[in-house]
């Protein structure tokens, strides 16, 4: 029990952190989550998503595409609680959780020794399995620690982790799949185990989110090629019939979930959002600089350059301290906790002890090593930023989140480094390290309400309380903030089967569509005379539907309500009119 202190301690902290006011924290909900539990909800009841494709893998949302791993995990979720906002958050929450134990045994396999079981030649003893453990450990206070425990420890308090572990997030239970994908086949590489649970954490990981088809191979070639001997040698082992036909489907899943979630219909939303797909006029724009026919132009201002630069300038603002360290100009309220970067201040201390502690890995007293747990850690802290690179944002908390698992490394080797070198030393900065929590998770817990509230759609459930509490015979709703139907079926628990046979969904095009009604429900815009006009009706809409001008004390109104943001700016009005 000793030995699994820390663990315990940071699965408990981090299961805490991730599950505390999960359906309060944030105060809403996204379109995303919303879709994502009718969704899950839809298929616990018929079989069927929204628009009524039977078990589909790729869902169709507002006419938008995406991999539908997460919404199967909904489904059980939303068995056990209802559709409600803690049901859909659960399983990013419960992934949030598994992935402190999955940096643990990560950090551990990577740090370990390369020896690979031995073989004894009396089969009733089992072949000891050499980690390392005794050189890679410090006593402290009767305790022994390794670095793997500092590491699950920093990622159980981490902001930019607990954050995402308290939304419907895919990229957080794909962050999660992805850390045992790499902790099973570093194993199978290291001949601990086979490379089945790899593969099948990697095909999981491929259906979650669409950042996966670029950032999943790409980490398994850095194993591969810092690996490579090590590698070679146990796979020419599955070179046989019987292993191979094992692997076939894992290898024929992974391929139609990758080319189908690029190719066709469901490849619009990623062709849309590439920053390849930026392609402005460059000639044009250079013309007057340069004059129009100017043999400078297609050498110094070509498509080629230009996506270089956005590419190469997207990279590198995610590695910079005002991404890790405090609130940047580019972020949104819905990526991080308000008013603060997405690591914990301090952890600047530990990262650079921390590539202190790897660059003596590699750089001996007289000669430079090879040391391939250095070249693990720091080949994915450079890797996890690249899917977040290549789209037009300019910079994006949500594509670049699995950059919190090789940061978390690195500052558990730091705090270790520092336990080991500084002693008791170290231990006024760890105390102000780890009390500094309370306070951020005081702003995220009691005090972020205010930025999440438009950020996460707060007021589309209170909107659709009045319509519950409040019949009528028709319900105008504005679609001016973005998809209300999908809030109204999600809060009333809409019958799937019924608006399966009466979906009313409109094509947007390349993008999102729009649903039209749903039952009396209408979704689009009015104004003042459709609300002098008709009787018996329920508008919702903004202050440019009900503004200030309109007599809300006239003869054909019969309630008015107001809704409003925690800080008291407005969302809806709504108004009832008379039979």
């Amino acid at each position: 029990m000793k030995k699994y202190l820390l663990l315990i301690i940071a699965l408990a902290i981090g299961a805490f952190l991730r599950l505390y006011l999960l359906s309060e924290v944030p105060n809403g909900l996204t379109w995303d989550e919303a879709g994502i539990g009718y969704n899950a909800y839809s298929i616990l009841k018929t079989g069927r998503d929204e628009h009524g494709a039977f078990m589909p893998i790729i869902f169709k949302s507002f006419g938008d595409y995406k991999p539908g791993a997460y919404i199967y995990l909904t489904v059980p979720s939303i068995a056990i609680f209802g559709l409600n906002e803690f049901a859909v958050r659960f399983p990013s929450a419960l992934a949030g959780i598994l992935a402190i134990l999955g940096v643990y045994l990560l950090t551990r396999e990577i740090l370990s020794s390369n020896d690979t079981p031995k073989v004894t030649k009396n089969p009733s003893k089992k072949a000891k399995v050499i980690v390392g453990e005794a050189r890679q450990s410090i006593k402290f206070l009767k305790f022994e620690f390794f670095p793997w425990d500092f590491s699950a420890l920093v990622f159980a308090i981490l902001p930019w982790s607990v954050h995402f572990g308290h939304g419907a997030w895919e990229v957080n239970v794909f962050t999660t799949l992805t850390i045992f994908a790499l902790y099973f086949f570093l194993r199978f590489i290291k001949n601990r185990s086979t490379l089945y649970p790899s593969l099948l954490f990697a095909c999981l990981s491929l259906a979650m989110y669409q950042a996966a088809k670029l950032f999943t191979p790409l980490v398994f070639l850095l194993f591969v090629v810092i690996y490579w001997k090590e590698f070679w040698q146990q796979f020419l082992t599955y070179l046989n019939p019987k292993k191979m036909l094992l692997i076939t489907p894992f290898v024929f899943f992974g391929i139609w979930i990758y080319f189908g979630t690029i190719f066709g219909s469901a490849g619009n939303r990623l062709n849309t959002l590439s920053i390849f797909n930026y392609k402005p006029d460059l000639a044009k724009q250079a013309a007057p600089f340069d004059g129009a026919n100017s043999i400078a132009t297609p050498i110094f201002h070509n498509q080629v350059r230009l996506s270089s630069y956005l590419v190469i300038s997207r990279y590198l603002y995610h590695l910079s301290p005002e991404v890790l360290f405090y609130e940047g100009s580019l972020f949104s309220e819905r990526g991080h906790i308000p008013s603060l970067g997405v690591l914990n201040p301090l952890e600047f201390i530990w990262l650079l002890i921390g590539l202190i502690y790897l660059s003596r890995r590699i750089v001996s007293t007289n000669h430079i090593t090879l040391d391939k747990a250095s070249l693990i850690i720091i080949g994915l802290f450079l890797i996890s930023p690249i899917p977040g690179s290549l789209t037009l944002a300019e910079f994006s908390t949500f594509r670049s989140l699995f950059m919190v698992v090789p940061l978390a490394i690195i500052s558990g080797l730091g705090i270790f480094y520092s336990l080991e070198k500084l002693k008791l030393l170290a231990i006024p900065i760890m105390i102000a390290y780890f009390f500094l929590p309370l306070y951020i998770y005081d702003i995220y817990f009691f005090h972020s309400q205010t930025a999440f509230a438009t950020e996460y759609n707060y007021g589309y459930k209170q909107a659709v309380q009045i319509i519950k509490d409040n019949p009528a015979q028709k319900v105008i709703f504005t679609d001016v903030l973005g998809q209300p139907y999908i809030y109204y079926v999600f809060y009333t628990a809409y019958d799937p089967a019924t608006y399966q046979r009466n979906v009313d969904f409109i094509d947007g095009g390349l993008d999102v569509g729009r649903v039209g009604h749903v039952g009396n429900v209408e979704f689009h815009q009015f104004g003042n005379s459709e609300m002098a006009e008709f009787k018996d009706t329920l508008f919702v809409g903004s202050e440019g539907n009900i503004n200030n001008q309109f007599d809300i004390t006239g003869p054909n109104v019969d309630l008015f309500r107001q809704i409003e943001t925690p800080d008291h700016r407005i969302i809806f009005r709504v108004i009832k009119t008379k039979k």
